[in-house]
């Protein structure tokens, strides 16, 4: 392995908009540790943005910015591409407050493979994947998957990602974030190193899910 290889960190993402409740959440999974500190900037009745491979964490705020003042998944893009001297290095990503979403992989993401994927409502990306196929494939379970709540559809959605064979480089770091109807974050999930992240992430989050109401309203009204 080469001095270069060594300090590769490979990632694959989905950022989402639920129809359903207009909720904004994303789940992504990397290589390298605590992934969930780094990429995802996320706003209630906003949007969400992703900023990743060899991530400027910077971006995702510009992109968030833009989405604050009401313009669409592609203004916010444009100043992301914009605002950095480094675009060829950079995947970004946004789904607006509308579902409308856009994304970018630049020409020196992580091979052998990196890409992308948008639909209404959804925002795939990857870099350093095993199968080109991982953006779309996932971006459509998650389009598939209406009967189940949000936070279970992302999951679903980056689980399909894992089955066709993830990253080149083995996972270890997953992060699950959701806004609803609030400020802060309804979900906050993070496993910051595993050799099994996607399983540590779903025991998480069925612990979580019996108190993430509990959490929401005592934060609201402790009263009640």
């Amino acid at each position: 392995m080469t001095d270069s290889e060594i300090f590769v960190s490979t990632t694959f993402s989905v950022a989402a908009r639920c129809d359903k409740t207009n909720a904004f959440g994303a789940i992504v999974t990397t290589s390298s540790p605590a992934v969930g500190a780094r990429v995802i900037q996320c706003q209630s009745d906003t949007g969400i943005v992703l900023s990743q491979n060899m991530t400027d964490p910077r971006l995702a705020r510009i992109g968030m910015t833009i989405l604050q003042d009401r313009f669409d998944a592609s203004s916010a893009l444009r100043a992301m591409k914009a605002a950095t001297p480094y675009p060829e290095y950079r995947q970004l990503a946004v789904v607006d407050k509308d579902g409308h979403s856009d994304a970018f992989t630049g020409e020196n993401a992580f091979g052998p493979h990196a890409g992308h994927y948008c639909e209404k409502n959804v925002a795939t990306v990857g870099n350093y994947l095993s199968n080109p196929e991982i953006p779309k494939s996932m971006a459509e379970q998650y389009l598939t998957n209406h009967h189940l709540s949000f936070p279970d559809r992302l999951l679903d959605a980056i689980e399909i990602g894992f089955n066709l064979g993830g990253e080149v480089k083995d996972e270890k770091s997953i992060a699950l974030v959701i806004y609803t109807d609030t400020t802060f974050p309804y979900i906050d999930l993070r496993v910051d190193w595993s050799d099994d992240p996607l399983n540590s992430m779903k025991n998480l989050w069925e612990v979580w899910r019996n108190h993430a109401d509990t959490y929401r309203q005592k934060a609201l009204n402790p009263n009640l």
